[in-house]
């Protein structure tokens, strides 16, 4: 069960191995993860090469979309963060009413601020989805 994950024995090295597959993003996503489960936003900050420069987590609000301005304004204290990785922690709720719109505002939002958002996911206990359109 994802509650009792433990960390990868291969993932990704930060500022070297670009991020490429599911297994690459779950591993380092496996570094931050709470255990056990509680609700967060985990964040994987990557440059041009698609390699990790920044691993962020935060209390999940209302939603991850309300974050939105904060990661912007992260991603832009560093003139190499040209794209994301979204990571919602939703022990009890794998899914919800208004992904599909969070999704489109997400992507939109990082859009205008030239950056690249690659994925969002969603934990949940027992289970992973991917967030798509």
């Amino acid at each position: 069960m994802l509650n009792l994950i433990s960390a990868p024995l291969s993932l990704p090295r930060a500022h070297l191995d670009p991020i490429v597959t599911s297994q690459d993003i779950l591993a380092v996503l496996s570094l931050a993860i709470r255990r056990p489960l509680c609700n967060e936003v985990i964040a994987i900050l990557m440059d041009e090469e698609q390699r990790g420069i920044g691993l962020l987590s935060f209390d999940e609000p209302h939603s991850p979309a309300s974050l939105i301005h904060q990661l912007i304004g992260l991603c832009s204290t560093t003139a190499i963060a040209t794209s994301v990785i979204i990571a919602s922690v939703r022990p009890r709720e794998l899914w919800k009413a208004d992904d599909q719109s969070q999704l489109v505002f997400m992507r939109q939002q990082f859009m205008n601020a030239g950056i690249t958002m690659r994925e969002w996911i969603v934990i949940s206990k027992g289970a992973v989805r991917l967030v798509q359109e």
